[in-house]
């Protein structure tokens, strides 16, 4: 039987910082709507170590989560991404991005 040798991805540094971007924003519409990881998790059928290594910025949302976790968390969908450039830097947001969106993290 052949072993098949797989090349380890390792992501760019783009993508650490696009992920811990998105994680800390996602931590913030968290807290904002009053849940833990365990309540959110529980809500998209996913474990809450998921939820902290979203947070932690060690794994990346896709396109569907992120839609699911903006209806839970009634927050707009650009919410995640708003403000990060794709070609290049990623800016922080202000905090008057966040405190726009706050009203809108009610449950």
């Amino acid at each position: 039987m052949e072993t098949r040798k797989y090349k380890s991805y390792v992501k760019t540094d783009e993508e650490n910082i696009l992920n811990e971007v998105v994680g800390q924003r996602l931590k913030i519409a968290r807290r904002n709507a009053k849940l833990t990881q365990t309540k959110l998790a529980k809500k998209l059928n996913i474990s809450f170590q998921q939820i902290g290594k979203y947070e932690k910025g060690q794994n990346g949302l896709n396109a569907i989560r992120i839609v699911q976790i903006s209806n839970l968390l009634n927050i707009p969908k650009s919410y995640l991404l708003e403000n990060i450039e794709l070609l290049g830097e990623v800016k922080q947001p202000d905090d008057s991005s966040v405190s726009s969106h706050s009203e809108s993290f009610n449950v």
